[in-house]
């Protein structure tokens, strides 16, 4: 059976949101609480949960939901340090890593539809596409997990094995934008909720 972990990224300040976005509203529940549901209905056998600032209020919002809590000591430092984070804290049984950012809310669709490409194709990475520009999640082969655990925050981050393995990348076609959405400032975010949240 395919293995596919997610790791979701939650350890950052928040700071261009003013609150922390991981408890924003959405989609009836919490941004945290839906991207770990979508993860897991997407397809995905674990979900770790990197968390740094406000670990313990994160951690109690999580608190019943089947998911792997990883704490990064170093997210002062940047996401990379998050990324690597989630992928020690993975169980070496995967064989591909599903990368997303807590505020990149994504339907489960979305997720369910990178993986079955990712396994048909036996990529290295796949990467959803709309109008010829990538999105998120991007799934990464544990074949590349040393390559990953390498990387730097200066390398500029996982676009370094991104760019190593263009040529082999599995881009899959989306018709909508929300494989774009980031939701870094609150503009963006009430843009968003009113448009995707379900």
């Amino acid at each position: 059976m395919f293995h596919a972990t997610a790791i979701l990224t939650a350890a950052g300040y928040s700071s261009r949101m003013g609150r922390s976005k991981s408890l924003l509203p959405w989609n009836g529940t919490t941004l945290i609480k839906h991207q770990v549901c979508s993860l897991r209905r997407g397809g995905c056998c674990e979900v770790v949960v990197v968390l740094g600032h406000q670990s313990d209020e994160l951690s109690s919002e999580l608190d019943g939901l089947d998911v792997i809590l990883a704490e990064n000591i170093d997210y002062k430092t940047g996401r990379i340090s998050s990324i690597k984070c989630g992928v020690q804290t993975a169980s070496s049984e995967t064989d591909c890593y599903v990368l997303l950012g807590v505020d990149q809310p994504r339907h489960f669709s979305i997720v369910a539809t990178l993986i079955k490409s990712h396994v048909r194709t036996k990529s290295l990475v796949t990467s959803p596409r709309f109008e010829e520009k990538g999105g998120h999640p991007v799934i990464f082969s544990s074949k590349l997990r040393e390559e990953i655990l390498a990387l730097e925050e200066g390398d500029g981050g996982l676009r370094k094995v991104f760019n190593e393995y263009r040529d082999v990348v599995n881009e899959v076609k989306f018709s909508d934008q929300e494989i774009h959405l980031d939701l870094n400032t609150l503009e963006e975010y009430e843009t968003a909720l009113s448009k995707y949240s379900r």
